[in-house]
C-alpha cells in the first residue's frame, strides 16, 4: 500500500504531451495549488519536492518522524547530505541513485519499521538472483548504513540494522592488470593516434578517469605546470597534479580545442564514462593488443611505477589522491609543488 505524503509535501504528476521535462511539481501556497518546476525524471522530481520541503517546513511534526516511508527519507536525507557536502561528484551522486534502484521493495515501507531480513533480503537478491557484483552489493550496503545514520541522528528509530547486513566475500569480477612497460611504448608509437592521449594522460598523472574527464580547462595552470582537481570522489581527491614534461604537447593541443573541459570530441563536447569507454579507451585498448585493460588500470600502472622508482611515499598519495596513512602524514607532513614534481617525473 502506497503510503500518504506527509501534509505540504507537494506532488509529482506527469504532464501530457512530448515533453522534455515532463514531471511537474506542485505545491500547495497561500491554499492554491501551485506548478512549481518541471524536471527530465521522476528521481530528479523527488530530489527537488524533498528539498522543497525542507526548506518550507523547517518544523517537522513529531508524527511525521514515526511515518516516514524509505523512500521519503531517502531523498530528505540526500537533500541534506547535499547540502552538507557540496564537494559530492557527479559519480558519487550516480552510484547513490543505483544502490536506491535496488531497494525498490522497500521504498513504500515505514522507515522506523523495517527489520534487518528485510534488508538481507535486497543484498541476497542481488548477489543470487541478480549475481551483481560485490562493488554493488557494496554500494547498496553503504547507502542504508548513511540512512541509518541520518535516521538515529533525527531520531526517527534507534537501531543500525545495516551495520548486521552481510554482502560476502570480495571476488574480484574484473582483477586489474598492471600496463606492461610494452604496452607503454605501444602507446607512443599511437601516439598521434584520435583519443590515445588522453590514455597517456591518465598513465603520465595517475588520475581516475572520472577527475580527468571532468577537468575543465580554467583549472589547468600552464605557467606552474599543474592541474587543479576540483572534483573527486574523495575529498583527499581535490589536489594539484604537476604535468609530467612528456604530456605538456597532449595538454597544450586539448587546450586549443573546442569545449570549456580539457578531453572533449571534436566537436567540443565532453565525454561521460559510459562514452569515453566505448568510444576512445577500447579503440586505444585494441591497437596496443590490450583489451583486457580496464581504465583504472593506468591507476594501478602509475602506483606500481612510482613504487619500483622508489618514489616518497608522501609525494605518491599527494599525486594519486590517497589519504596520509598515518596522522603524522596527514596533519603535519606538507609537500610543495617542487617535491610533487620530482615525483611524478620519476614515470619514464
Amino acid at each position: 500500500m502506497k503510503m500518504k505524503n506527509p501534509n505540504g509535501y507537494g506532488c509529482i504528476r506527469i504532464m501530457s504531451g512530448n515533453r522534455r521535462r515532463p514531471y511537474a511539481f506542485i505545491a500547495t501556497v497561500d491554499g492554491r495549488q501551485k506548478y512549481i518546476a518541471a524536471f527530465e525524471t521522476i528521481y530528479d522530481a523527488k530530489v527537488f519536492q524533498a528539498q522543497y520541503y525542507e526548506e518550507h517546513h523547517r518544523d517537522f511534526p513529531p508524527l511525521y518522524h514515526k511515518k516516514i516511508t524509505f523512500s521519503e527519507l531517502y531523498f530528505r536525507w540526500l537533500s541534506f547530505h547535499k547540502d552538507e557536502d557540496r564537494m559530492l561528484s557527479k559519480s558519487t551522486l550516480t552510484g547513490y541513485e543505483y544502490a536506491y534502484s535496488h531497494c525498490v521493495a522497500l521504498y513504500d515501507k515505514y522507515f522506523p519499521d523495517l527489520q534487518y531480513l528485510e534488508l538481507q533480503a535486497i543484498i541476497n537478491h542481488m548477489r543470487f538472483k541478480e549475481n551483481l557484483s560485490y562493488s554493488s552489493c557494496k554500494k547498496v550496503k553503504n547507502l542504508l548504513s548513511l540512512l541509518y545514520q541520518y535516521a538515529i541522528k533525527s531520531n526517527i528509530c534507534s537501531t543500525n540494522y545495516a551495520a548486521l547486513i552481510s554482502i560476502g566475500k570480495n571476488h574480484p569480477i574484473y582483477p586489474h592488470h598492471i600496463i606492461s612497460r610494452q604496452k607503454i611504448n605501444r602507446l607512443w608509437r599511437h601516439a598521434d593516434m584520435p583519443g590515445v592521449d588522453s590514455v597517456l594522460i591518465l598513465l603520465y598523472t595517475g588520475l581516475r578517469v572520472s577527475e580527468m574527464l571532468q577537468i575543465e580547462k580554467k583549472n589547468i595552470n600552464l605557467r606552474q605546470r599543474f592541474i587543479r582537481i576540483t572534483k573527486s570522489k574523495t575529498s583527499s581527491g581535490i589536489r594539484i597534479v604537476p604535468i609530467h614534461p612528456k604530456i605538456m604537447p597532449f595538454i597544450l593541443n586539448r587546450l586549443a580545442n573546442p569545449g570549456d573541459f580539457l578531453i572533449c570530441d571534436s566537436s567540443g563536447s565532453p565525454y561521460n564514462y559510459t562514452r569515453y569507454r566505448s568510444s576512445v579507451w577500447n579503440k586505444a585498448m585494441k591497437l596496443i593488443n590490450g583489451l583486457n585493460h580496464t581504465p583504472h588500470d593506468t591507476r594501478h600502472t602509475v602506483a606500481t611505477l612510482l613504487d619500483n622508482a622508489g618514489a616518497n611515499e608522501t609525494s605518491k598519495r599527494k599525486i594519486l589522491g590517497h589519504a596520509g596513512g598515518d596522522i603524522t602524514e596527514r596533519v603535519y607532513t606538507h609537500k610543495g609543488l617542487r617535491q610533487l614534481r620530482k615525483c611524478i617525473e620519476l614515470l619514464k
